[in-house]
C-alpha cells in the first residue's frame, strides 16, 4: 500500500494510516458520552471530527516517526461537542503515547474554566472499566501509575508554577483569555519532550485581546501568509464577509447549518431558531448569537436597548397592548410584518412632539419610589432617576429623570459634539448650573423635593463619587445607600430592565435626554455572563440608564409595602 507523503519547505512528512486508525478507534472503544440523551453511548466520532481533526492530528508524521503537528487550533461554535472532544484528546495524550512521566495540562486563566475539560475526562473514565484499570481519578489529577503520567487542570498566572514538563496541553475557550502569559509559560516547559502536542479549541469572541490575535494568526496560517507546517488550523463558522454584506444572513437556517458541523445532531435547529428570534428583539443578543452560534468575531461595543421598544414605552398607556402585539408580530410573523410596521407608525408619536414626561411627576404624587444617582466627575452630565414600581399587577414601572450639567461644558458639547443641551434646557429636561463644574447642591435640592412629593424609600448612590452626598442625605432623613457600579450590583437590575422594556412595562413619557442615553448605551459582560451598562464602550453619555439600573436594583431588594386593606384582612395580632 502506498504511503501518502507531502513536502513543505524541503521537509517531507508522511501519513501513518495505522496511527490515524488507532486514534479514531480509541474514542468509541474506550470513551462514553456522559450527559444528556447520549449518556452511556460509545463516543463515535462524527465524520467531520474524524476527517478534519483526529486523523490528521495523529496520522501525519515526520521522518523520525514523531507527530508532525505540535499545535492544533479548532475554532467552532458552541454545542458542537468541543469539551467532550478535548477531554478525549487529553486522555489519549496521557496514556496513548506510552511516554513515561507524561504531563497533560488543561489550562485557562479561570479555575472553573480549566476544570471543565478535566472534569469531563473524569466522568468519561467513570463510564469505562477499561480506563479505570489504568487511570486513577483524584480531585485535581488523573494519574496513570504504569507510566507515572498525569492529567491536571491549571489556571491563574505563571508565578509559582515552575517545575512543569508539559507533554500535552488542552486549552478551552481561548477567546476568554486575557493574555497568553500562562500559555507561553506552559508551552516553554515542553522543550525536552519528544513530541509535545497542544490542542486549543474555542468559539469566537470580541475583536480584542489575545483570542482575536490568535484567530488572526490561525487565518494567516490557513491561507499561507504564515508558513507553519507544525500547526493544524480547523475553522468552522459562517462567512464574515457575507454577514457584512447581507443584514439578514445570520438569521437564515442555511447559515446556521454552514457554521455548525454538528447541526441536527447536538446543535438543534429549533433551539437556534428560538435564540435567533430573541436576538432579533434585543440588539445585545445579536452579537452573542453571532459569536456563540455562528463563530463570527464581533466588535466589543453593541447597542443594548432596542429603540423600537423604548419608543413604545414613551407612548400613552392605552396603546400598550397593541404595541406589544405588534412587536411580537414583527419578529414571529414574516407575512404580517409590513402591516404590523405600518400600524406601529400610526400609533407612535415622534420623540420631539412627545411631552408626556412633563406630567409624570404630578401623576406619581404620593407614590412609593426609589432613586438611582449617577454622578459625573463634576464636568459633564449627571443624573438622578426616580423609579416608581407598579401598585398592582399589570401596571407599569414609571421613570422620572433629572439631568444636570455645568454651563461651561454645555457650550462645548453644543458646538463640538452637536448635542442639543440648549434645547433640552429650554424644554425643562436639563438643569444647567453656573460655572465649569456641576453644583451638587442642585442635586441634593431635587432629592429633598422628591422626598416631599413622593414616598421616597431608598436612594442608591455610586460609592466612588458620591459618598459625601450620601452622608448628607442620611443626616437629613433620606435613606441613601452606596452602590458599587460593578457586575455583582448591576447585572440583575440590568437584565430586569431589559425584560421590562421588551414587555413594554416601562413608562418614561418620552423624556428626550433619557431617550438619548438609551440610544447611546452599550453593555459589557464578564465570564459568568453578567452584564452592566458600559460607559467606556458606549458612544455617548449613559448616566440616565445607569441611574435607572441602580434605582431598579434597590427597588428589587425592597420588601413590598402592605396596604391598610391587606393589614386588616391579615392581622398580625389576633
Amino acid at each position: 500500500m502506498s504511503v501518502h507523503r507531502e513536502t513543505f519547505d524541503g521537509v517531507e512528512y508522511w501519513f501513518d494510516e495505522a496511527a490515524a486508525d488507532w486514534a479514531a478507534a480509541f474514542f468509541p472503544k474506550y470513551l462514553r458520552f456522559t450527559t444528556g440523551e447520549w449518556a452511556g453511548r460509545p463516543f463515535k466520532l462524527e465524520p467531520w471530527e474524524e476527517r478534519d481533526i483526529i486523523r490528521p492530528m495523529f496520522g501525519w508524521k515526520r521522518a523520525d516517526g514523531t507527530r508532525r503537528y505540535r499545535r492544533v487550533y479548532v475554532w467552532i461554535p458552541r454545542k458542537n461537542g468541543k469539551t467532550e472532544l478535548a477531554a478525549g484528546i487529553g486522555i489519549i495524550l496521557e496514556m496513548g503515547d506510552g511516554e513515561p512521566g507524561a504531563q497533560v495540562l488543561s489550562i485557562a486563566t479561570d479555575k472553573n474554566q480549566a476544570s471543565l475539560v478535566f472534569d469531563k475526562a473524569v466522568s468519561m473514565i467513570g463510564w469505562s472499566p477499561e480506563l479505570q484499570s489504568h487511570l486513577h481519578c483524584f480531585k485535581h489529577s488523573i494519574y496513570c501509575a504504569e507510566l507515572g503520567a498525569s492529567f491536571k487542570p491549571l489556571a491563574g498566572i505563571p508565578k509559582g508554577k515552575h517545575g512543569l514538563n508539559m507533554s500535552g496541553l488542552v486549552g478551552d475557550e481561548i477567546h476568554e483569555w486575557t493574555s497568553d502569559r500562562l500559555y507561553q509559560f506552559v508551552h516553554q516547559s515542553s522543550a525536552a519532550r519528544r513530541q509535545p502536542l497542544e490542542f486549543l479549541i474555542s468559539t469566537a469572541g470580541d475583536m480584542d485581546g489575545y483570542g482575536w490575535e490568535a484567530f488572526q494568526m490561525c487565518r494567516d496560517i490557513q491561507d499561507g501568509t504564515i508558513r507553519d507546517p507544525e500547526t493544524l488550523v480547523v475553522i468552522y463558522g459562517a462567512d464574515a464577509d457575507m454577514d457584512k454584506a447581507d443584514a439578514d444572513y445570520w438569521k437564515r437556517p442555511e447559515t446556521w447549518a454552514k457554521a455548525n458541523p454538528n447541526y441536527g445532531v447536538s446543535v438543534k435547529p429549533e433551539y437556534l431558531a428560538a435564540e435567533c428570534r430573541k436576538a432579533q428583539r434585543l440588539p445585545r443578543l445579536e452579537n452573542d448569537f453571532k459569536r456563540y452560534h455562528l463563530n463570527l468575531w464581533v466588535e466589543q461595543a453593541t447597542r443594548w436597548l432596542p429603540m423600537d421598544a423604548w419608543r413604545d414605552c414613551g407612548q400613552a398607556v392605552e396603546t400598550r397592548p397593541e404595541l406589544r402585539a405588534i412587536a411580537d408580530a414583527l419578529v414571529d410573523d414574516e407575512d404580517g410584518a409590513a402591516e404590523a410596521l405600518a400600524r406601529r407608525k400610526e400609533l407612535s408619536v415622534p420623540d420631539a412632539k412627545n411631552n408626556r414626561w412633563r406630567g409624570l411627576p404630578e401623576a406619581m404624587r404620593g407614590r412609593l419610589c426609589y432613586a438611582g444617582v449617577d454622578l459625573s466627575s463634576t464636568t459633564d452630565l449627571s443624573a438622578v432617576l426616580l423609579i416608581f414600581p407598579p401598585e398592582k399587577a399589570g401596571d407599569l414601572w414609571t421613570l422620572i429623570p433629572n439631568f444636570y450639567c455645568p454651563r461651561a461644558t454645555m457650550k462645548q458639547r453644543i458646538t463640538v459634539d452637536k448635542v442639543p443641551y440648549d434645547l433640552w434646557e429650554r424644554l425643562g429636561a436639563l438643569t444647567v448650573t453656573d460655572g465649569n463644574v456641576i453644583d451638587y447642591e442642585y442635586i441634593k435640592r431635587d432629592i429633598f423635593e422628591a422626598a416631599s412629593l413622593f414616598r421616597l424609600s431608598t436612594v442608591a448612590i455610586d460609592q466612588f463619587l458620591a459618598a459625601q452626598i450620601a452622608i448628607q442625605l442620611n443626616a437629613e432623613g433620606v435613606n441613601a445607600v452606596l452602590v458599587r457600579q460593578g457586575f455583582l450590583s448591576l447585572s440583575g437590575p440590568s437584565k430586569e430592565l431589559e425584560t421590562l422594556l421588551l414587555g413594554r412595562m416601562l413608562d418614561h413619557g418620552g423624556h428626550p435626554v433619557l431617550t438619548w442615553c438609551a440610544r447611546n448605551v452599550a453593555t459589557e459582560r464578564d465570564a459568568m455572563e453578567n452584564i452592566k451598562p458600559s460607559k467606556k464602550k458606549s458612544t455617548e453619555r449613559i448616566d440616565g440608564i445607569v441611574a435607572a439600573a441602580m434605582g431598579l436594583g434597590v427597588a428589587m431588594q425592597a420588601e413590598p409595602e402592605a396596604d391598610l386593606d391587606s393589614f386588616i384582612g391579615n392581622p398580625v395580632i389576633a
